[in-house]
This record gives structure tokens, C-alpha cells and sequence, in this order.
């Protein structure tokens, strides 16, 4: 029986933090310390892509994932939606990185050495979203990619723009300067929860449109409820009407197997940081090809710096850059060693399988659901039905505050769940995110603490 409290039983207990030694270790391996040599720009240096192969069966598969994450395993950790623990070979790839640049200080303003560094990355997360190299630009992270396109649009005083009440503040943001600065007009459609159904929501987008509409912002993944919304459909509606199509993926892609040219949208923007394993700071903008002359850059760099220029691509260190970091900003030079460290999470997912990673991420949320249904008072947030939910579950507890169970959950089972505002209460809600780090025992510590608090 596992205690609730000292942790689970699926894998040997780790230190939360690594030492550089243990950092080396993680790449190299212990035989290669001795002899490291400083790395180069390019060299892939993760011990998944050196060949280390996971465990084949599934109960050693789990098991060996809880390890791999910078995490302390003595804490139910479920909470990735927020942010997620970095992958231990992430961490250790990006300090390598920081390592080389520190060490060879000559080399890292060197033009074609960015440019072929630059394409190198580009080309590995592009084939991970699923996009084309030249449809890609890096970014600090999800808020900012959709910032990018907020401001990037030529939108006028007049100008629609329909997104959702349950949009995350880093992605709403963007919309509401621009109804004050231009006039632009923000309308906010009221999702109900939990869904009972796609419909619902293109019903609602549709009923919101009109011939001023412009754009239509929103989740893939709600980070509010955990609805998975309608993305192909609500894109292709978009676009037969002529309406720009702008996704907040930072809930999806990782947890999901995103393709994000088969979703149809125009613009789609994530973060490395959460469900990828990536390193802090890092993320990616999706500009559909046909939609790249009609972005303005907030962010450029390059383009017109060095006359003459007949051609955007004779600039100075941007020959051969692929064409959205071309035209809306290359940040590879200064972005350079978050990007190496969420290139080997990029190694991890492709030696777990992605369809892999996402069924294991449903089960888990399957079995919790199941589990928090026999708790009486539990009110489930995030809908029911098959494709309309699946790593984020949102419940809540009518007259208890969510802010004190998280706390009391926090303090007394060492189980880290979100709290969040909930509309037209007071209580709020608890939001429960699944990892595949996470594990069977992580949801009976939550189950167990939830039902020593509920009873009192």
C-alpha cells in the first residue's frame, strides 16, 4: 500500500534540483565526463537522440518517465497546465548550450553560423507541429506568439474580432489593447460549462458574426474548463467567410498529437514550456504560408537594416533564414539554448510516440474523473463527452472555497492542484492537470486528501 504521503510507489525517489555534474550526467552519461569536450552549434547532445531507449513495457515505461522530469517526486505534481516540469535532458541540454556560447564568445556572432543553426531548428519544430519550415517563428511563449498576430493584423476602428469568456488573460490581452488603442471591437462569446457538445460552440461563433467580423480567437484547449473545442470546423468556417483563424494552442500541443496545417487555422501559437517539457521562455507562432504578407512584424530584424537591399533576403545574417523568422523576426542567436534544451524534449516525445504520450495522458484523466465521481459534492466542469475533453479536468465544490482546499490539499497531502476564479461564484474551482510523468498514486493522494476535506 502506498503511502499517501511519502509518495508513490512507481519509481525511486530523485533529487528536485541537479548540480552540474549530475546536469553532464544526464546527457553524457557518466563514462563521458571525464573526456567532455564543449559542444558546438548543432551537435545533438540529449542521451535520447545518443540512443538511450526507454523501457519497452508500459509499467516500466511510466515508471522510468517519472524520473526523467526536474521534479520532486515526493509531491503529487498536478499542475503541468500551469507550468511543467523541464525534462532532465531539456535542462542539461540548455546548459550546455549556455556553455558553448559562454566559451566561444567569437564564434557566436557569426552570420552563417546562426543562419545554419537557425534553419537546423526550424526544420525540427516545424516537422513537430506539423508545418512547413518557412510557416514557423520562435517566441518566448505562447502569449507572445498571439500577441504577435494581434498586433501584426491591419485591423481598423470597427473592426470585429470574436474570441470566448474563457480565453487565458495572456491571450485576451492583446485584443482588449487594441479595442483601446485603434477601436477594434472585441466580442466575447459565452461558452457554457461543461459543453454537451461541439455544436455548441460553432452555433455560438456563428450566431456572433457579422459582415464586420475580422478574426475569431480561442482556445484548442481551454485552460479554464479543459474543453477541447471544435478546431478544424470553427477554422474552416472561418475562412469560408474570409475571417482570420487564431489558435491559443498552449494547452495542446505536447499533450496532444497536433498537426497544426490539418487543423486549418491561419495562425496557431504554443508554448515549450508546458506540456512539451521544454525549457522556460520558448515557443512558436504557426503563420499559415498565405498568411505571411499579411502580418506585419513586431519584432523585425534585419530587414532593411544593412542598404542597399533589392531583396528582404540580401540582408545581413538573413540569407536562407526561413521565410516567417525572415520577415517577422529571428530570435534563434539570443533564444539559442531554450531552443537545444526543447530540441531534446523534441527527442523525448519522438521516442515515447505521440499518439503514445496523448493516450497515456487520457487514461490518466479517465481514471481521475472515474475516481472523483464518488466523492459526493464533486461537480464536474469539463464536459463529458468523447472529444470534448482531455488532459485538464475542472471540478468544483459548492460551498466549500477552492483557494483553501488547494491550499489544505498543498499542505497536508502534498498534492498541487490550480485554483481558479469561476464565474459568478465565489468559491472558485480546482483545475487538475495530467502529465504523463504523473501517475495512478498521484490521483489517490488527490482523491484521499479530497475526501478528508470535503467530509469536514
Amino acid at each position: 500500500m502506498t503511502d499517501p504521503i511519502a509518495g508513490s510507489n512507481d519509481a525511486p525517489a530523485l533529487p528536485a534540483s541537479l548540480n552540474r555534474r549530475e546536469l553532464l550526467a544526464a546527457t553524457l552519461g557518466a563514462p563521458a565526463i571525464a573526456t567532455l569536450g564543449i559542444t558546438t552549434l548543432g551537435v545533438a547532445t540529449s542521451a535520447v537522440a545518443q540512443g538511450i531507449e526507454p523501457p519497452a513495457s508500459s509499467r516500466e515505461l511510466w515508471q522510468w518517465v517519472r524520473t526523467q522530469p526536474v521534479l520532486d517526486l515526493q509531491t503529487a505534481y498536478l499542475d503541468s497546465a500551469t507550468l511543467a516540469p523541464t525534462w532532465r535532458l531539456s535542462m542539461a541540454a540548455e546548459y550546455r548550450a549556455r556553455e558553448s556560447q559562454s566559451f566561444d564568445m567569437a564564434g557566436v556572432g557569426a552570420n552563417d553560423r546562426w543562419i545554419n543553426e537557425t534553419r537546423r531548428l526550424a526544420i525540427r519544430f516545424a516537422a513537430f507541429a506539423g508545418c512547413d519550415v518557412d510557416e514557423l517563428l520562435f517566441t518566448h511563449g505562447a502569449g507572445e506568439a498571439l500577441s504577435s498576430v494581434a498586433s501584426g493584423l491591419d485591423l481598423a476602428a470597427g473592426d470585429e474580432v470574436i474570441t470566448t469568456s474563457q480565453e487565458h488573460p495572456a491571450a485576451l490581452s492583446p485584443w482588449l489593447f487594441l479595442a483601446r488603442r485603434r477601436g477594434v471591437i472585441v466580442k466575447q462569446v459565452d461558452l457554457p460549462t461543461p459543453l454537451t457538445g461541439p455544436e455548441q460552440v460553432l452555433g455560438l461563433f456563428a450566431g456572433a458574426v457579422t459582415p464586420k467580423t475580422r478574426a475569431i480567437a480561442f482556445s484548442h484547449l481551454q485552460y479554464h474548463d479543459g474543453a477541447l473545442l471544435p478546431v478544424k470546423d470553427l477554422c474552416q468556417f472561418a475562412r469560408q467567410r474570409n475571417i482570420f483563424s487564431i489558435v491559443n494552442g498552449a494547452q495542446a500541443l505536447g499533450m496532444l498529437d497536433v498537426n497544426v496545417q490539418d487543423l486549418g487555422c491561419d495562425f496557431y501559437g504554443a508554448s515549450f514550456h508546458k506540456w512539451v517539457g521544454g525549457c522556460q521562455g520558448s515557443g512558436m507562432l504557426y503563420v499559415r504560408r498565405e498568411m505571411l504578407d499579411r502580418l506585419w512584424p513586431s519584432l523585425p530584424r534585419g530587414i532593411d537594416a544593412s542598404p542597399p537591399i533589392f531583396v528582404p533576403a540580401e540582408a545581413v545574417g538573413q540569407v536562407g533564414v526561413p521565410a516567417a523568422l525572415h520577415k517577422l523576426g529571428n530570435i534563434v542567436p539570443y533564444l539559442w539554448p531554450a531552443l537545444r534544451g526543447g530540441e531534446a524534449a523534441l527527442d523525448m516525445h519522438a521516442k515515447l510516440n505521440r499518439q503514445r504520450i496523448e493516450a497515456r495522458v487520457r487514461e490518466l484523466a479517465i481514471y481521475a474523473r472515474l475516481r472523483l465521481q464518488q466523492i459526493k459534492g464533486i461537480e464536474p466542469m469539463t464536459p463529458g463527452r468523447p472529444g470534448l475533453w482531455a488532459g485538464i479536468l475542472t471540478v468544483r465544490v459548492p460551498g466549500r472555497s477552492a483557494a483553501e482546499l488547494a491550499d489544505a490539499l498543498a499542505r497536508n497531502a502534498r498534492v498541487l492542484v490550480r485554483r481558479l476564479d469561476w464565474p459568478n461564484t465565489t468559491e472558485g474551482a480546482l483545475r487538475i492537470s495530467m502529465h504523463i510523468f504523473n501517475s495512478h498514486d498521484d490521483v489517490e493522494r488527490l482523491l484521499n486528501g479530497l475526501q478528508l476535506l470535503v467530509r469536514k
